[in-house]
């Protein structure tokens, strides 16, 4: 083992006990303090309410968030929405899920979002340029703005669990992109105050994509490359995880790699899921994903005692289709689970074998195999039917030089899950 690998398995294995984390301190689970309300000049549905606040969430550090309401009365699921990198607080899908009966808060997250997109949210990171000021961790990784996206995240999740109407065990957090690996971050740093989480594309293990090479690897310090990893990668916060947890990735992603994707579901203990897109770059291209359902022609919406509001739909609404019977499910007890594939252990390594346990009927099931190639983005991933072998178990018979594969299962609400992305190691 190298100096440097020794030194970061070193770092990464001293218990807490025996170390100060960083963020301690700050995640007391009190709400933080509202320095003023600003005026809201978006057009909002009559179901809703819609709030715009300021918080400190620590010295000199004023977040922008976005707090929206049901106006129906009684104790209602919570929304975390935390945006992908370069954005903003997510006001639209916000306002969706409060439609939805769901009472929504969505920060800006410094550090993650765009400098020149925040009016309200003041810190040093406004000095800053997009991308700047990530991989610091000297003398701690309290320098950088990851670490205050991190607290923008858990002081909004506060904020959250303080509304009025909420219900405290029925809490939701989504994000995409980097808002996916602050999904991951929370939830891990969290524990039981989240129920669940849904990580579109976003995920930990940052030495395992494409950041290891590129933007980390200009880390020169050993050490500080081992603290950041410690304290700010979400993987190595994963195993705090109680929420069930879902992670959309993308089997071609230009940042978060597929291994990276597993090595972080291998870290959660408990309840979790997840699907790769074959042949996609940030896109989920798959029944549930990011090509939603069309509308027209569908029947006149009838308010109902769970759902008394139209379901506002469409990329505006939601990243993914399926994240809706997702925290349906998991939140407001409505609809059935998502399927489950589990890998069928076989002694022909090329033989893909998986069983699905599921409530809803399959509307298709294959496998996606690759030929070994160091490009991720340039892996192809071919389709093969797979043959139900009976009691929900599923077969397809893979080519010689496959070296990659997983399965990919779709029902008709749509939604679509995966197995686990399974390695061939031997013929």
């Amino acid at each position: 083992m190298s100096r440097f690998l020794s030194l970061i398995a070193l770092v990464l294995a001293a218990p807490l006990c025996l170390r100060a984390d960083p963020f301690v301190p700050y995640l007391d689970g009190k709400p933080p303090e509202i320095l003023r309300e600003i005026q809201v000049t978006t057009a909002v549905p009559d179901n809703i309410a819609l709030r715009h606040v300021v918080f400190r969430s620590r010295d000199n550090c004023e977040i922008f968030a976005v707090i929206a309401t049901p106006k129906t009365p009684g104790n209602h699921p919570g929304m975390l929405v935390l945006h992908g990198g370069g954005g903003s607080a997510e006001e639209e899908k916000a306002m969706a899920w409060a439609q939805r009966g769901y009472i929504a808060v969505a920060p800006d997250l410094p550090g993650i979002a765009n400098p020149d997109k925040l009016k309200e949210t003041k810190g040093p990171w406004n000095k800053l340029k997009y991308g700047e000021g990530r991989w610091l961790a000297t003398p701690d990784v309290s320098a950088s703005v990851i670490f205050d996206a991190v607290l923008s995240a858990m002081k909004s999740l506060y904020l959250l669990r303080s509304q009025t109407d909420v219900d405290t065990t029925r809490i939701g957090v989504v994000g995409i992109s980097w808002g996916g690996y602050m999904t991951t971050m929370v939830c891990g740093l969290a524990g039981d105050q989240v129920k669940a989480g849904f990580a579109v594309f976003g995920c930990g293990f940052y030495d395992l994509t494409a950041q290891a090479n590129t933007t980390m690897a200009k880390m020169t310090d050993d050490a500080e490359r081992a603290r950041w990893l410690r304290d700010l990668d979400a993987g190595r916060r994963a195993p705090g995880i109680k929420a069930a947890f879902f992670t959309a990735g993308a089997a071609n992603d230009f940042f978060y790699y597929p291994r990276a994707v597993q090595a972080t579901l291998d870290a959660i203990p408990g309840e979790k899921n997840h699907l790769y897109a074959p042949n996609a770059n940030h896109k989920i291209p798959l029944p549930g994903g990011t090509v939603f359902p069309s509308t027209k022609g569908a029947a006149p919406f009838k308010p109902t005692a769970f759902q008394p509001f139209p379901t506002p739909s469409g990329s505006k609404a939601n990243w993914l289709a399926m994240e809706v019977p997702f925290f349906d499910y998991y939140l407001s007890g409505i609809g059935q689970p998502l399927p489950k594939v589990s890998v069928e252990k076989s002694s022909d390594p090329l033989l893909a074998s998986f069983k699905v346990t599921t409530s809803q009927p399959l509307v298709k099931a294959e496998v996606y195999w690759a030929k070994a190639n160091p490009d991720v983005m340039k892996r192809e991933w071919l389709p093969l039917p797979a043959t139900k072998t009976g009691n929900d178990r599923y077969e397809a018979k893979l080519p010689a030089e496959a070296t990659t594969w997983f399965a990919v299962v779709s029902d008709g609400r749509p939604v679509t899950v995966s197995g686990d992305l399974m390695e061939i190691t031997s013929h």
